[in-house]
């Protein structure tokens, strides 16, 4: 007959091999003691013997189905099992025939939440508070509840009543901390951190938290501070390395953040995230050709990663490899659905390629995709401009700026439109609030003094163009301009100053005609000639370069040359009355 007194006293001195020795002899004489089962059971559950246990308590409660502690201890074997349903049904069962019993109800909220049954760990937490006031895993429950369904305003009110009846647990703090951060109340989170820290100066967790909060604030060295001491403290965790490792990228410490990048891809070499990130890394130092290599690496061998696609192609850009990045736009970004962004880069490109066509076709796929897309619309503008297209130019100028009214890029454009179209009035309005947006904008200045000089308004138009000079004053096409304005307003001097400098760097035939025209007039001839000659050689019927020839060659009495050029000239347009009336001065 079992010793059932015996049995007892092993399991009350914590003897719990020995008990379950003795009870397992028991058994065998005695199957259906259901008092010698229940003590097995408990025997098996303080030595964590969980599916022994289980069995032991299932027998129990099967012929003593009223028997509510036995329930309990077969809810735990279930909840320590992972059987959270089954956990959850006996723990039901064991309020059902005891509601006053509170660790039921404690492990029951746990369960829920594991089961993402919000909604009845809030309602159980309240049943039990009832029974036990005091305790603060009740309210605990609650809060957690709440910030799982990320209603984090009820969160904070639960969490802090937990807090007041337990003022030193650190997984309330934490708790609190996030509703805090969530409710952008940073300062109170901060405080809930440094409390876990106070507390636990071991608690990795801690210091990850309270690195993060000084990360979102863009305090990147406080944050690089306790992130690092996360890590010294938990060399495992990998969020707390990709955390210190953005830090140190936001301090432009790339080296560090490189190191921190590489050592997480030894740990996880298929991960693409860390790759990207480490490209990141070298792209903000310069080093774009290792970015390159290291994006083609990600692209070619999966063409679905179009993100790294989209930085590819913008290196390839950047690096003046067009022809790449529209391979790479036609190969894999254009066939995956691209946003409108996305094809507007797209038509850009082209438009770089000088493939206008492809351009004007993209942008207009690209406003189907997003009708509000204002520089969508400004950029079609543009292209219709330069096909001479002034309606439908003017149309969609006049939709972007409704679009965005205050955008520098469409204003300054719709002001060139204005200008190329002889409307210079107008086009001062939209120069000038480009102006106002960005004064010290050297494109701004220089149209405006253009559109200055074409209003004839010559001391305004040398203001506008010195101050650009001011800005840059090796600008080629700045120089360019500047001695246009100086030669119109018969400066020859400084305008031959700027036209060298600007031949120099760009000698095409308008700068390299300028600068003959102001040699002429400075009775420079021979170096006028010099000029004018090598212009005819590569543009042999150029009306103006041969009548400006002509000229200089009457000045050097070098009559045959004069009417050479004359002839040539008239035979091209028979209808020049200047060349005709030179012809009959200089026969």
């Amino acid at each position: 007959m079992a010793d059932i007194n015996k049995i007892n006293e092993l399991v009350g001195n914590k003897e719990f091999d020995e008990a379950i020795k003795l009870a397992a002899a028991a058994l065998v004489d005695e199957p259906d003691n259901i008092e010698l089962i229940k003590l097995a059971g408990l025997a098996e559950v303080n030595t964590e013997n969980w599916e022994m246990a289980k069995s032991h308590f299932e027998t129990v409660v099967k012929y003593s189905p009223e028997d509510a502690t036995a329930w309990f201890y077969l809810a735990n074997c279930y909840n320590t099992l992972g059987d959270f349903i089954s956990a959850k049904n006996a723990y039901l069962k064991v309020i059902d025939l005891r509601k006053e019993y509170v660790e039921a109800y404690k492990t029951l909220c746990v369960v829920f939440i594991k089961l993402e049954n919000f909604a009845d760990a809030v309602e159980y937490a309240s049943r039990g508070k009832v029974y036990a006031p005091n305790d603060y895993i009740f309210d605990f429950v609650i809060g957690t509840a709440f910030l799982k369904l990320k209603d984090f305003p009820k969160s904070i009110e639960p969490l802090e009543e937990a807090l007041k009846k337990a003022p030193d647990n650190v997984s309330v703090y934490n708790s609190l901390g996030t509703a805090y951060v969530a409710t952008s109340r940073q300062d109170d989170a901060i405080n809930c951190y440094k409390k876990v820290i106070e507390i636990n100066p071991n608690s990795p967790m801690g210091y990850f938290n309270l690195g993060s909060i000084y990360q979102i604030q863009n305090k990147h060295q406080e944050a690089c501070e306790y992130l690092k001491k996360a890590i010294e403290l938990d060399e495992e965790d990998e969020s707390f390395k990709t955390a210190y490792a953005l830090s140190l990228l936001k301090l432009e410490r790339f080296q560090d953040a490189i190191g921190i990048y590489k050592k997480l891809l030894d740990m996880h070499p298929e991960k693409e995230n860390y790759k990207y990130s480490l490209i990141t890394c070298y792209e903000a130092m310069g080093e774009i050709q290792t970015a390159i290599s290291m994006l083609e690496s990600i692209v070619y061998v999966n063409p679905k990663f179009i993100i790294p696609a989209q930085k590819l192609a913008n290196l390839y850009i950047r690096v003046n490899q067009l022809s790449k990045a529209k391979e790479l736009f036609d190969k894999i970004i254009l066939k995956n659905k691209p946003s409108a962004e996305v094809m507007h880069q797209y038509a850009v490109l082209s438009s770089s390629l000088c493939d206008t066509d492809t351009a004007e076709k993209i942008l207009k796929k690209a406003i189907r995709l997003n009708p509000n897309f204002a520089k969508a619309h400004k950029d079609l503008a543009v292209i219709y401009l330069n096909k001479r297209l002034f309606d439908y130019a003017e149309q969609e100028f006049q939709t972007a700026l409704k679009l965005e009214p205050n955008d520098f890029d469409i204003i300054f454009e719709y002001g060139n439109f204005l200008y190329s179209i002889s409307k210079n009035t107008e086009a001062e309005r939209y120069y000038r609030e480009a102006l106002d947006i960005q004064p010290d904008d050297i494109l701004v200045l220089t149209f405006m003094a253009l559109n200055k000089l074409v209003l004839n308004q010559l001391d305004e138009a040398k203001e506008f163009i010195l101050k650009a000079l001011h800005i840059n004053h090796h600008h080629e096409y700045i120089l360019f301009c500047a001695g246009r304005i100086m030669y119109a307003r018969k400066e020859y001097e400084e305008a031959k100053r700027y036209l060298i400098k600007s031949v120099e760097q760009n000698p095409d035939i308008e700068t390299q005609n300028t600068l003959a025209l102001t040699y002429y007039e400075l009775g420079e001839y021979q170096q006028a000639i010099n000029i004018f000659v090598n212009l005819r050689t590569k543009f042999p019927d150029n009306i103006s370069v041969l009548k400006s020839l002509a000229k200089c060659y009457e000045k050097t009495k070098e009559k045959d040359n004069a009417l050479e050029c004359l002839y040539k000239l008239t035979d091209i347009l028979p209808e020049d009355e200047d060349a005709q009336e030179m012809i009959r001065r200089l026969s």
